[in-house]
């Protein structure tokens, strides 16, 4: 049998986690029984270029013919497109992808991935065959969307590459940054973004410059092209708080797992996000993180034991967090240790990768199975699943 050809389908291609899973997935499901293709339906200024470089590098056809089109015929685009496959999972709740099924003669099966709420939330899911979200609150959602069949609604957490992050790295990076070896340095990675609360990872290193001022911090991540002038309002943050020579912004970087293995502590203070990714990877390079409990970091670490948690935009809780954190390297090691395994266990590509092929070899066999019946009814066939 020839490998099955799944098409993701995403309403715009920028730097988040769920193209770091597509990624993940073109890299690890077997090319021998999946391709992976990827089509992004909305461009605008701003946008950065980096996943569908390092998708292009892995050799996955990325089709951005819909950034040229209207809403209308970029729909029309994908109703002559989609039949190619075998199945299609639509990402962050694209507006074009179920007008285009209507049109189709014979749809593919679809999947729905989504990292928020607000996504599981959003549009018709008659025409879902599964819904994955990264979360328990993501899956719930989806669940109430499904009320005949909310075992349709699954979980599948964002994975990592265990392999990523290698502490070998530590030396060059730090070199490479012009941070000393004694330095302590912390981290935060994402979208600039303003449900990410940026602006208390920078209040929080005005705080800790008290005790440790000898501290520097890294904001590694590009400004959000839906709100380009928030990345300019942290810069300004941080230069009236007098940390030119404390924080650095490094934008959008291709290699974050290698950057993690240069710091000491990682920060995650978002609000109303789904599974933050970036968590997983600090805890894949043996990072202690401070966060926020929302959402998804509730499922990925238990407070005082691979990890601290703090309140909502509190950033003077986060500067006290990291004062101790600093100050007791034993502990760093043990919250970050014990992450790094929670991380292995669940979040791994070796653990996740499967999941997601268990949930194409259903769909796609269901999807057979309704095309037989339509060919071929049986009058006493009972069919529930």
């Amino acid at each position: 049998m020839s490998a099955r050809r799944v098409l993701f389908v995403f309403a715009w291609l920028v730097v988040g986690g769920e193209e770091t899973e597509v990624r993940l997935l073109a890299q690890h499901l077997d090319p021998a029984r999946y391709t992976v293709e990827v089509v992004a339906c909305l461009h605008r200024p701003g946008m950065p270029d980096q996943t569908h470089a390092q998708l292009a590098a892995l050799g996955v056809p990325v089709d951005c013919t819909p950034y040229q089109l209207s809403f209308e015929d970029t729909v029309a685009y994908l109703a002559a497109k989609l039949p190619d496959y075998d199945l299609v999972v639509a990402c962050q709740a694209v507006p074009d992808i179920y007008p285009a099924l209507a049109r189709c003669a014979r749809p593919p099966p679809l999947i729905e991935h989504g990292g928020l709420v607000s996504e599981a939330r959003a549009g018709a899911k008659d025409r879902t065959a599964r819904y994955i979200g990264v979360c328990e609150s993501i899956q719930a959602a989806a669940a109430a969307r499904f009320p005949e069949r909310p075992h349709h609604a699954l979980q599948i957490p964002s994975m990592v590459d265990m392999a990523a992050a290698d502490p070998a790295d530590r030396p060059t990076v730090r070199a490479e940054l012009g941070i000393a070896a004694a330095t302590p340095l912390i981290g935060w990675v994402g979208r600039l973004d303003r449900k990410k609360r940026v602006e208390d990872v920078i209040h929080a290193a005005a705080l800790l410059r008290a005790t440790q001022p000898q501290a520097r911090w890294l904001i590694i991540g590009g400004p959000d092209a839906f709100m380009p002038e928030y990345a300019a309002e942290l810069r300004q943050l941080a230069h009236d708080l007098g940390l030119d020579d404390t924080l650095q912004f490094l934008g959008d970087r291709a290699d974050v797992p290698r950057l993690m293995t240069g710091l000491d502590a990682f920060v995650w203070l978002s609000q109303d996000e789904g599974m933050p990714h970036v968590i997983a990877e600090a805890g894949a390079a043996g990072l202690p993180v401070v966060a926020t409990c929302d959402n998804g970091s509730a499922e990925q670490i238990i407070d005082g034991v691979s990890g601290l948690f703090v309140p909502h935009q509190a950033p003077a809780a986060v500067a006290i967090a990291l004062q101790r954190l600093l100050a007791d390297p034993a502990l760093r090691a043990r919250l970050g240790s014990n992450l790094q395994q929670q991380v292995a266990r669940a979040y791994s590509a070796a653990v996740v990768v499967p999941q997601w092929q268990a949930v194409f070899d259903t769909v796609i066999a269901e999807a057979q199975e309704e095309l037989s019946y339509a060919a071929h009814p049986h009058p006493h066939a009972v069919r529930d699943r």
